[in-house]
């Protein structure tokens, strides 16, 4: 996966390069620059620095990473952004300049992994929603044409937080839709197998007498040559190749662009489209539909097709639910939204 967010120090992971909110001066800046300058050793960073200069708002320069090679960071990328002002358009245009110029030289540098903050959204007064956009389109925009893994590193939760709207949006969804306290099939399992005592609901009741029935009549119900006569006779194509392919084919994609928006490699995509009876994990097929802007209806039926379905007791599903009824596709935004909710990203950790 080329994309992933950390919550960390940014001189303390294991990248090829780091980003660094660099002083426009060749002289030590507060806050990230601070710990950059520190970790690395910081005189002979700064000497390093002075012989480059200043530095443009918007513009990026690499340097030796010093005492940080030991971590295995290779480079630091010095990028100077510029304090935001809403009646300059200017001011955008630089952030996303830090992000595609710091971007390319690593990219040049012909680094394999990068890790790179959210940039300008605290002392330079960006807000985190607009510096969160422009992290986000850039990002997503460089991930489609290069392969290098890029980790988006964040303080804390506080510092990259979704703008408040979505964030009670969302929160507001979930109240409405989940129902985690209901008797989930893990517990059914477990009594089914182990024999343990529980103290079931009405409703769990009910399910574990239907499970009894079915086993009882296992052997008046159809053998595995109707099973099979069904699959061949059946008009609907059941696998869900088929279903992926028909997509694809309807919205006169590449497949190429599927799944590099899904963030799988070639290889696996090609054991997906060439396996009949190959179902891939879960989040997955989700990554699929999300690469592929299915509206709901679609989405679900696309789930369905992979023998999957929005589960309402998975607050995982219901995000990206959530996120496919407001037609939020990018990845990148959607693993963001997962994370400040506390939860596992499409990307691993």
């Amino acid at each position: 996966m080329p994309f992933r967010i950390e919550r960390n120090d940014i001189t303390k992971v294991h990248t090829d390069a780091i980003v660094n909110t660099a002083n426009p001066f060749p002289t030590v800046g507060r806050g990230t620059d601070t710990a950059v300058y520190n970790a690395a050793g910081r005189e002979e960073l700064l000497r390093e620095r002075q012989k480059i200069g200043m530095i443009e708002p918007g513009h990026s320069v690499a340097t030796k990473s010093f005492a940080l090679r030991e971590k295995g960071i290779k480079y630091i990328i010095h990028t100077v952004g510029t304090r935001y002002n809403s009646e300059k358009h200017e001011t955008v245009e630089n952030l996303r300049n830090c992000y595609s110029s710091s971007l390319e030289l690593a990219r040049k540098l012909k680094c394999k992994s990068l890790a790179i903050p959210l940039l300008a959204t605290g002392f330079y007064g960006f807000p985190k929603e607009l510096g969160l956009k422009i992290a986000v389109e850039e990002i997503s925009s460089f991930l489609f044409k290069n392969d290098i893994d890029i980790t988006l590193v964040v303080y804390d939760q506080k510092s990259y937080m979704i703008s408040e709207k979505l964030f009670d949006d969302i929160q507001d969804f979930l109240d409405e839709n989940y129902e985690g306290d209901e008797f989930d099939n893990y517990e059914v399992n477990r009594t089914l197998v182990c024999g343990e005592p529980l103290e079931l609901k009405t409703s769990s009741i009910k399910i574990l007498e239907a499970r009894e029935m079915l086993v009882q009549q296992k052997e008046t119900l159809i053998t595995p040559i109707d099973v099979d006569s069904f699959i061949r006779d059946a008009k609907e194509p059941l696998n869900f190749q088929n279903t992926l392919q028909q997509h694809i084919a309807d919205r006169k994609l590449e497949n190429a662009t599927v799944y590099k928006k899904a963030y799988i490699d070639k290889k696996f995509f090609s054991k997906i489209i060439s396996n009949k009876d190959y179902v891939p994990k879960k989040h997955v097929v989700m990554a699929l539909g999300l690469a592929l802007e299915l509206p709901l209806d679609e989405y679900e039926h696309f789930l369905a097709s992979a023998g999957y379905a929005f589960m309402p007791s998975s607050k995982f599903d219901l995000i990206v639910k959530y996120c496919v009824i407001n037609k939020i596709y990018n990845l990148v935004e959607v693993d963001i939204i997962l994370d400040s909710h506390g939860l596992e990203c499409f990307a691993p950790a």
